[in-house]
This record gives structure tokens, C-alpha cells and sequence, in this order.
């Protein structure tokens, strides 16, 4: 979902096909839970289109769509081990990894995820995993 500018378009989408009781499911790894520089966010998103949210945002986002949470669970010291050991698989196979992907942009993947675990552990950018239904 963090991909995604039209974050509640999508959620009414997603209402409008859903069956009556339907259920929902997606996380948020972008949810800005303590100060975060603007270098950190650059370096948080240098692998794709990031949109960062508030807390309480996606709650509001999917309420506005017509569903109802029904869970909300905290997900964030998963991001941060995840993120750390992708980073440290990566660095394991550097020469393939360069060879195939270039320096730049081995570079900088493993400064998305070393960004992404410092911020993680430090709980400055959370994950959430929302569960809704119709």
C-alpha cells in the first residue's frame, strides 16, 4: 500500500468489488512514528515510489472507504530484523550482485535497508498490517 499516491481511491476500489463481509488485508511499512530527517526519507525510498503516512492515516483512509478495522497489528521489529538480514544476505553475494545490478544500484539498495533497519529498530518508521471487512 505504501506504493500507492491514491491510497483511498484504491480502498474504494477495493470496497466497491468486495462482497458483503469481505475481508482486507495489506501493511504499511511507511508509517512515520517518530522524527525523520529528509535525508532518511530520500534514503527510505531511493528503490521506488514511497508514500509515507501519518498514524492514524491508513485507520482513517480505510473507514472513509465504507470498511471497518477490525485488527491493527504492529509489525515493526519484523521490518527491522528483515531489513537487516536482506542487507546482510546482500552484502554476502556483493561481486554477483554488482556484476548483475551495477554499483549504483547495489549501493544503493543497501542503503534502503540499512536505512530502513536503523529506522525500524529505532521505531521512527513503523509497519502496520490493517485487517478490515465490508
Amino acid at each position: 500500500m505504501c506504493h500507492l499516491p491514491g491510497r483511498l481511491a484504491v480502498l474504494r476500489e477495493w470496497r466497491r468489488l468486495a462482497a458483503p463481509g469481505a475481508r482486507i488485508l495489506f501493511t504499511d511499512p511507511t508509517v512515520v512514528t517518530g522524527l525523520v530527517t529528509a535525508e532518511e526519507i530520500k534514503s527510505r525510498s531511493l528503490i521506488g515510489v514511497y508514500v509515507f503516512s501519518a498514524p492514524a492515516a491508513n485507520e482513517a483512509s480505510i473507514a472513509d472507504a465504507g470498511f471497518r478495522l477490525i485488527d491493527c497489528d504492529d509489525r515493526t521489529e519484523n521490518m527491522a530484523t528483515v531489513a537487516s538480514r536482506w542487507h546482510d544476505a546482500r552484502e554476502s553475494y556483493r561481486e554477483e550482485l554488482v556484476a548483475d545490478e551495477g554499483q549504483a544500484t547495489f549501493d544503493g539498495v543497501q542503503q534502503f535497508l540499512q536505512t530502513s533497519h536503523r529506522l525500524a529498530s529505532e521505531r521512527r518508521l513503523s509497519r502496520y498490517v490493517y485487517l478490515a471487512t465490508s
